[in-house]
């Protein structure tokens, strides 16, 4: 009678690998340590922008031609901004310009073909191309670097009250946030027109959408109402909500893809940061250098506020301390 095979040492170890992986019974497996939590961010003054030297734009490419030689023009009222790396877009409200400003030559772009009042809303995508929305009429254009329209959209009776922007999928995508009937709107950038989405808290009401930022894959809707800003998915269920007993008069917001949310107060005049996780902090007027900050824009290395009575915008490094 044949004697049982037996296992060899090593067959033992192949076995033994992947149960400690899985958890197998009898197998020890250590726990995950918990995610620390976000540090203590701190705002460093970099610059401020109060104008610059116009230049056009080259065809195509949307680089200042021959910067430093046109006459210098300065920024009245900035009511909206946005900021990717070294490109600064600003709706000055007190001119009625759009323009585009290149932080490394210091060069003006005049932007065409847009309407800008206090409630233009602005988007800048990866590529650079610019995202402008017309508060007051609905209607959002499509700009190439070099401001040429390339698209305009208007939704018409979809749209009740457009109250803001945000770019999703790596620009793919416009999310409209339309204040009237608490809802947003899905526009494909290479044109067609999604279902509205109307977020509902978890208890089944309704709440407000009266801003909207994207950071990354988390989104989030600004609740002037209820003062409070909602991580939600992209078929609006609303994951958590930030700033309750904090936000007082909420104006805007921004984010960025550590899932930060800065939050536009109006009634004390500063910006209120959120974070999952850690504790609320805050910054006056005196610590961002403005006298009155109208709207703000958030990159993965800094922060953008536009000054309204100052004629500026300021930009300021983010630093998050280690925890």
């Amino acid at each position: 009678m044949n004697a049982r095979p037996t296992f060899s040492a090593t067959r033992r170890l192949l076995l033994a690998a992947p149960c400690a992986l899985l958890g197998c019974a009898g197998v020890p497996v250590s726990a995950p340590p918990p995610p620390a939590a976000p540090g203590e961010v701190s705002l460093q003054p970099w610059r401020s922008v109060n104008g610059g030297f116009v230049a056009a734009p080259e065809p195509g490419l949307g680089m200042p031609v021959r910067p430093g030689t046109g006459p210098f023009a300065q920024l009245v009222a900035p009511t909206a901004v946005a900021l990717v790396d070294q490109d600064l877009l600003v709706a000055d409200s007190g001119t009625q310009r759009l323009w585009r400003i290149d932080l490394m030559l210091g060069a003006l772009v005049p932007q065409g073909g847009v309407a800008v009042s206090p409630t233009t809303a602005l988007a800048l995508a990866p590529d650079r191309s610019a995202w402008v929305l017309d508060g007051m009429g609905g209607a959002l254009r499509h700009l190439a670097r070099d401001g040429r329209v390339l698209q305009t959209f208007r939704p018409g009776a979809d749209l009740a009250a457009a109250s803001g922007i945000a770019l999703a999928d790596l620009g793919a995508t416009v999310l409209l946030a339309d204040a009237g009937l608490g809802q947003w709107l899905e526009l494909r950038a290479g044109g067609g027109l999604a279902l509205p989405v109307r977020p509902l808290s978890a208890e089944g009401r309704s709440i407000a959408v009266d801003a909207m930022a994207a950071g990354g894959s988390l989104l989030w809707v600004l609740d002037k109402r209820a003062g409070l800003v909602h991580r939600v998915d992209r078929g609006g269920r609303v994951l958590a909500s930030l700033g309750a007993g904090v936000l007082k008069q909420p104006v805007a917001i921004a984010a960025d893809t550590r899932g930060r949310v800065w939050v536009l107060d109006g009634q004390d005049h500063r910006i209120v940061l959120l974070r999952e996780g850690a504790p609320v902090q805050a910054f006056g007027a005196s610590a961002l250098r403005v006298r009155q900050p109208a709207a703000i824009a958030a990159d993965e290395r800094g922060l953008a506020v536009a000054d309204r009575l100052g004629g500026q915008v300021v930009l300021l490094r983010v630093q998050e301390a280690r925890p």
